[in-house]
C-alpha cells in the first residue's frame, strides 16, 4: 500500500480537525468520581458492641456460644440462617477483595477514580485490606469514620486528593413518628463529610451516605433527605459540595412520594436527571421484577450551566452505571451479588455509579 504526501491533502485534514475541535473548551482539570455499595464488606474479627455475628468464621462462632446465641434473635428467617451458618474465613474475604479490586480497576486503566465512595463497609482495617490491592490507585486519602449502626457497617471516601480539613460524621437527627422506638430510630448510619483538594485548589466537601433501608420507614429517608439539603446551606459558599452514596429509596416509594424528584431535585442536580441515558437502576429486586435508583451522585445545580461552580461543571455524557466487569451481572442481565462465592460471577448486589467533573481553563491560558 502506497501513501502519497500530497500538501493539499494533508491542508485539509488539518483544516478539518481545526473544525471539529473549535467549539472544544480547553480543560484546565477533570476529577473522576465513583460511589458504590460494596454489599457486607466486613473484616473477619468481631467488632466490641457490633452486631457483626454473620460475618465471623464458624470457628470463632462455635468457640464463642453467646455469639450464637445473639443470632438466634434475628428475626427475619433468612437473615438467622445466615448468622448461624456463613462461614466468613479470611480466604472468602480474599476473593471478596479480589472482585471488589476487579471492578474497581475498570476505571481510569486501572488507577480507579479519583474519589472513591463505599458503602457497606465494616471499619478502616477492610478499608486498608482492600486498598493493598489497589496499589496503581496511590489513594492517599483514605477515610472511615465509626457510626451508630447496630451491624457496625459505614461509609467510606478513598481518594488521589488531599484533605484541607477534617473529616467529619454528620448524625443524622431523625425523628420518630407514631409508635417508632426513638432509641432504635437513631442506631443508623450517619454522614460522612470528608473535605478535598481540587487540582486547582478549589475546596470541597464530599458528602458519602447509606440511608436506612427499605424496611426502615419511609419518613427516615425523607428527613435524612432534607437535613442533606440543611448541611448544604451551612458549608461556606466557596466550598463545593458532592454527595455519593446508598439512598436506599425505591422506585415504588419513589413513585408515592418523590422523595427524588421532589425533595432532593429542589437542591442538587441528580445524576440519572442531568445525564445516564439508558441506565434503568443501580439495583434490581427480582421479587418484583423492578430496577430502583438506590445509587446517586448530587451536585450543585451550577454545575450544569456554563459557568459552573467557580468554573467547576459536571458532565453529563460521563454519567454512568459501572458493570462491565464478568463479576457483576448474572444470568438474568441484573447486579450479581457475592454470594459466598458460590459462582464465578458476583461481587455486590449493586453497580457503582459514575461521573466526572471538570473545570475550563480561564481565558487566554
Amino acid at each position: 500500500m502506497i501513501f502519497l504526501r500530497n500538501p493539499l491533502l494533508i491542508a485539509l485534514g488539518a483544516l478539518f480537525l481545526s473544525a471539529c475541535t473549535h467549539h472544544t473548551e480547553p480543560q484546565a482539570a477533570r476529577v473522576s468520581l465513583m460511589t458504590w455499595n460494596v454489599e457486607n464488606l466486613f473484616d473477619t474479627e468481631h467488632d466490641a458492641g457490633k452486631d457483626d455475628f454473620a460475618y465471623l468464621p464458624l470457628s470463632v462462632k462455635r468457640a464463642h456460644p453467646e455469639y450464637l446465641a445473639s443470632c438466634t434473635k434475628i428475626e427475619v428467617p433468612a437473615w438467622r440462617k445466615e448468622c448461624e451458618e456463613n462461614d466468613w474465613t479470611q480466604g472468602l474475604l480474599d476473593e471478596k477483595l479480589k472482585r471488589l479490586s476487579a471492578v474497581i480497576k475498570q476505571i481510569n486503566q486501572g488507577r480507579g477514580p479519583d474519589i472513591l465512595m463505599l458503602n457497606e463497609v465494616e471499619n478502616i482495617k477492610v478499608v486498608e485490606q482492600l486498598n493493598a490491592r489497589l496499589s496503581a490507585s496511590a489513594y492517599q486519602t483514605r477515610v472511615l469514620l465509626e457510626g451508630r449502626d447496630e451491624r457496625g457497617i459505614d461509609t467510606a471516601v478513598l481518594s488521589r486528593l488531599p484533605q484541607w480539613d477534617t473529616a467529619r460524621l454528620h448524625p443524622v437527627p431523625y425523628q420518630a413518628l407514631g409508635n417508632d422506638d426513638p432509641v432504635r430510630v437513631s442506631k443508623t448510619r450517619g454522614i460522612l463529610e470528608v473535605r478535598l483538594l481540587l487540582p486547582d485548589g478549589q475546596k470541597a466537601a464530599i458528602f458519602s451516605l447509606h440511608l436506612p433501608s427499605g424496611g426502615a420507614p419511609g419518613y427516615l429517608r425523607q428527613q435524612a433527605v432534607a437535613y442533606l439539603a440543611r448541611l448544604k446551606s451551612e458549608l461556606p459558599d466557596d466550598v463545593l459540595p458532592i454527595v455519593g452514596g446508598d439512598f436506599n429509596i425505591n422506585a415504588g416509594e419513589e413513585q408515592q412520594h418523590g422523595y427524588i424528584a421532589k425533595d432532593l431535585a429542589s437542591t442538587w442536580a441528580v445524576s440519572q436527571f442531568i445525564g445516564c441515558e439508558g441506565c434503568k437502576g443501580s439495583y434490581y429486586y427480582h421479587s418484583k421484577r423492578e430496577w430502583s435508583f438506590f445509587d446517586m451522585l448530587l451536585f450543585p445545580p451550577q454545575m450544569t450551566g456554563a459557568s459552573g461552580f467557580n468554573g467547576w461543571q459536571v458532565d453529563p455524557q460521563s454519567i454512568r452505571l459501572v458493570h462491565s466487569s464478568p463479576y457483576q451481572v448474572n444470568r438474568w442481565g441484573t447486579p450479581a451479588r457475592f454470594d459466598g462465592a458460590r459462582h464465578a460471577q458476583g461481587v455486590s448486589d449493586h453497580w457503582p455509579l459514575y461521573a466526572e467533573i471538570f473545570r475550563t481553563a480561564p481565558p487566554g491560558n
